[in-house]
């Protein structure tokens, strides 16, 4: 995606809100930190800190390396654990041992004690969770004072979908981090033995692409980067010579690219666009061998009468057509609904 469409893709309502080109000493990352646009190059980054030209605009911009960007989106390593649910926690109370109980988080976030009712403490680290229950007791106790410890962290798991043996949400006692999952999921290798070049990372309403190969070649340690709770890594196939079709077409998934394929027979293929989509949705093509560049383009233009626009479609590019008005990333299963296997479906509702 080039400087010139950021603003553009930050306000388009869809899966595609960060794409993070692939991840390589010269990457292009597509996105923003802090409301700044990101370098394509770091010596880019500083002959723009050095030109005039640049020095003198109204909004000088501060420009980040892809690698830098990527270490932003890795959680730190000291990064306190919050309660989430599922989670199996003790509460003790120093001096009064009659009170201690053992309780599990609700889908709710919260749990229930005898004379205080229900408590949130989803998304609290354990001391500040501790805080909240002796609030929620003090108007039966005085000078009381509770420890939370977490015995089972059942909130505590990614999910990891795609090209790999054992897709489904895969659990942790401790942070999770990529290579964990790609391996306790058993990831698909080439004849060679080498890994897949890529896979996706989708958290929240953002989605980056993370070149493998090219991270394990170097031996940089964000190849084993840290994840964060509920995210979901995604494995393409191996096959070179399909495109993926996602969001809102009444047949999502994989298609295969012909010499003659175009991006309307390929919507074609994928069943067409849905009602959901509205009349006239925002096409988004994320072009993977461009480093991750985004194309939009509207359905009506495919359409005219002169033949409407086309583009030019490559192994591995995904189509991604949005909800009319707003759709979000929490749907993401949904838009990945070809890639399940009743296996993986039934691990995630396991959890």
């Amino acid at each position: 995606m080039t400087q010139s469409n950021l603003p553009h893709a930050l306000t388009t309502c869809g899966l595609l809100v960060i794409v993070m080109g692939m991840v390589c000493p010269r990457a292009v990352v597509a996105g923003q930190l802090g409301g700044q646009p990101v370098a394509e190059d770091p010596a880019q980054a500083v002959q723009q800190a050095g030109d005039p030209s640049q020095q003198n605009t109204p909004n000088p911009q501060l420009k980040l390396s892809p690698l830098e960007t990527l270490r932003r989106f890795e959680p730190s390593a000291d990064e306190e654990y919050t309660l989430g649910a599922g989670d199996e926690i003790t509460i003790q109370y120093p001096g009064r041992p009659e009170l201690a109980s053992k309780d599990v988080v609700g889908p709710d976030g919260r749990i229930t004690l005898p004379l205080a009712g229900p408590i949130k403490v989803a998304d609290l680290t354990r001391e500040a969770a501790g805080k909240a229950i002796v609030t929620a007791m003090s108007a039966y106790y005085t000078n009381l004072t509770a420890t939370v410890e977490v015995v089972r962290y059942g909130s505590n798991h990614v999910t990891l979908l795609g090209n790999v043996k054992s897709p489904g949400a895969i659990a942790f006692e401790q942070t999770p981090t990529l290579l964990e999952v790609l391996s306790r999921g058993g990831i698909e290798t080439r004849p060679d033995g080498s890994v897949p070049e890529q896979c996706v990372i989708y958290r929240g309403e953002q989605v980056y692409w993370v070149d493998l190969q090219e991270l394990l070649t170097t031996g940089s340690p964000l190849a084993d980067l840290r994840l964060r709770r509920n995210d979901v890594i995604f494995v393409p196939a191996l096959s070179t010579k399909t495109v993926t079709v996602m969001g809102q077409v009444q047949h999502p998934g994989e298609i295969s690219l012909r010499h003659d394929s175009t991006l309307s027979s390929i919507l074609g293929e994928a069943g067409g666009v849905s009602d959901a989509a509205g009349t006239n949705p925002e096409l988004q093509i994320v072009h993977r061998s461009k480093g991750g560049k985004t194309q939009y383009i509207r359905f009506k233009d495919l359409l005219k009468p002169t033949g409407g626009m086309e583009v030019s479609l490559n192994p591995g590019d995904i189509i991604y057509v949005p909800k009319s008005g707003m759709a979000k990333m929490g749907l993401v299963l949904q838009q990945l609904g070809p890639f399940l296997t009743m296996g993986s479906f039934a691990a995630f509702a396991a959890h």
